[in-house]
């Protein structure tokens, strides 16, 4: 087995060490890059769900996957507008008699709750919501900002 030449090993390890820094510096401006936008973004997400018309706007644009919860749902949401609240409530009840695997009647019963003035049944409503499996993690989102408001 043949020995390298000494420049050869020296030439080796300072290419080797030059990656090394150079790739640990690199990661970790890409780390503080990453942790300001990521604080940025939650700092605008917060702002937009305190901001109740846009969370309203983005719980009536989640569906039910069960084509017969819709219905009732989309029948609710025209209530909603009109400012049935009481009418659409009653409508998203009927609509958990049929299942409880929704996070879509769970979203809209949390808001129209909060807009009733009753914020432990919103709460309640919302951390129901959460206990269903394979929800989005947009859905989990706006179903946590009714335990923080």
């Amino acid at each position: 087995m043949s020995k390298l030449p000494r420049k050869v090993k020296l030439i080796f390890i300072s290419t080797v060490l030059f990656c090394i820094t150079s790739c640990s510096s690199i990661s970790k401006n890409a780390e503080g890059a990453s942790i300001d936008e990521l604080n940025e973004f939650t700092n605008s997400v917060d702002l937009l769900l305190k901001d109740k018309s846009f969370l309203k706007a983005e719980i009536l644009k989640i569906n039910a996957s069960k084509p017969s919860v819709q219905r009732i749902i989309n029948e609710s949401d025209s209530l909603w507008k009109k400012g049935k609240l009481e009418n659409s409530s009653k409508e998203l009840e009927r609509a958990l008699r049929i299942t409880r695997n929704e996070s879509s009647i769970f979203l809209r019963l949390s808001l129209i709750r909060l807009e009733q003035g009753l914020k432990l049944e919103s709460e309640g409503f919302a951390a129901r919501g959460l206990l269903i499996n394979g929800i989005s993690s947009w859905e989990r989102l706006l179903l946590n900002a009714f335990l923080q408001q």
